[in-house]
């Protein structure tokens, strides 16, 4: 008992004469405040156990508070140059940065740098505020000055890159890019914004070499494959670019896009059952299962399969009616144009039947209209039915059919 009462006051003597020190080496106006409640709770505890008194539970609370607590921090944090109030002004300067306040972020970085001189981390968040808000200049400024405060600042290397190549400076943004990928070989996106970057200028074999040292580290990554395979297909090299879309698609099962182009690819190398088997494998797709039913429909009516052809384009036509047009001017679908007209006919009769179906008043005055006996079996499939509309008298036979 007597070890730990004796403890204690060592302790609190120790934090008083730290902060005298500290106060007195360097000024710190708060010791002026926590050096007395400090020693005043420290000779209260140490009266109160020379003459061996009770200590309410409410007073060790306060002598506990004041005389350890409050003095450790204190010391923890001018020993360790932390100022309260930056290190609350730097956490809201990055709660508004994850907040993406912009502006209030660039704010708190100003009075930060005004305080404790410009830093690394300071420069680079302040260059993603600006790229943010599109103020492309400010925003390479700050990452330039990033690099300089730290040569090995990878990011800012990379993001600077970035800029430089949306400003039209290609060959310094590869430069950045090969510099980021130096410092941090491992760093995913500067292999694919080098390999972007290349593209853009029109050096595709560069882009692919990059790419393909760069699959050396991610042999996972489709987005690698495909770019990869693009290229490929703009060489005109199709053997490759089929061989990385389906890279890409064994690692993706859902990259709708690389299916849609190895379809392409294997009609124009005449492999057209491929190309069939391609193309199914997007049919589910929200976006491309209407133009993968179209493209099928191409492919039937390349093998001269007119039945299935049109099976496809009706599909394509129900999931998006703009293909109605394009069949009309697609001169492989010629040999079956009767067989579009007879769907345009009964497509139509069918949207009049059901406008009609839902005409109560034209039923209920049904016995007062007369009804011609009209056989539509006997009806022309090879005339234009699309135009149906515009001919009074077969609206009117179309009507009563």
């Amino acid at each position: 008992m007597i070890v730990e009462k004796a403890t204690i006051i060592f302790i609190a003597v120790v934090l008083v004469i730290l902060l005298s020190i500290r106060y007195i080496k360097r000024y710190a106006p708060e010791n002026l405040v926590i050096i007395p409640l400090t020693t005043f709770f420290s000779c209260m505890y140490i009266f109160f156990t020379i003459n061996g008194i009770y200590i309410p539970i409410l007073i060790q609370t306060l002598i506990f508070v004041f005389a350890i607590i409050l003095p450790i921090n204190a010391v923890i944090l001018q020993y360790n140059n932390i100022v309260l109030t930056r290190k609350i002004l730097y956490y809201k300067m990055k709660y508004a940065y994850f907040s993406k306040e912009y502006e209030k972020t660039i704010s708190y970085i100003e009075k930060l740098v005004s305080h404790e001189g410009r830093k690394r981390e300071y420069l680079y968040i302040l260059g993603q505020c600006y790229k943010n808000l599109n103020d492309f200049i400010n925003a390479r400024d700050s990452f330039a000055l990033a690099i300089e405060l730290d040569k090995n600042d990878y990011k800012s290397y990379y993001e600077l890159g970035l800029i430089l190549d949306e400003t039209n400076k290609k060959e310094t943004a590869l430069a950045m890019f090969n510099r980021a990928i130096k410092i941090k070989p491992d760093f995913y996106e500067a292999h694919e914004a080098l390999g972007i970057c290349l593209t853009r200028q029109g050096k595709f074999n560069e882009a692919v070499s990059v790419y393909k040292k760069a699959l050396e580290k991610f042999t996972n990554s489709y987005e690698l494959y495909y770019n990869i395979a693009i290229i490929e297909m703009e060489l005109g090299d199709y053997d490759s670019a089929k061989e990385a879309f389906e890279n890409a698609g064994r690692i993706k099962p859902d990259l709708y896009t690389a299916f849609y182009n190895l379809g392409d690819i294997n009609y124009l190398k005449g492999d057209l059952d491929g190309a069939i088997e391609e193309y199914r494998k997007i049919l589910n797709s929200g976006v491309y299962g209407k133009k993968a039913y179209y493209k099928i429909a191409i492919v039937y009516a390349t093998k001269k399969e007119y039945e299935k052809a049109m099976s496809s384009l009706e599909y394509a036509i129900e999931l998006d009616p703009k293909y109605i047009e394009s069949a009309k001017e697609e001169y492989i679908f010629k040999p079956m144009e009767s067989l579009i007209q007879k769907y345009l006919h009964d497509k139509e009769i069918l949207k009049i039947k059901e406008k009609d179906r839902r005409n109560y008043m034209k039923d209920k005055f049904k016995l007062f209209r007369k009804k011609d006996d009209v056989d539509v079996t006997q009806i022309d499939y090879s005339k234009d039915y699309s135009k149906v509309k515009d001919n009074n008298e077969n609206l009117e036979v179309i009507k009563n059919a």
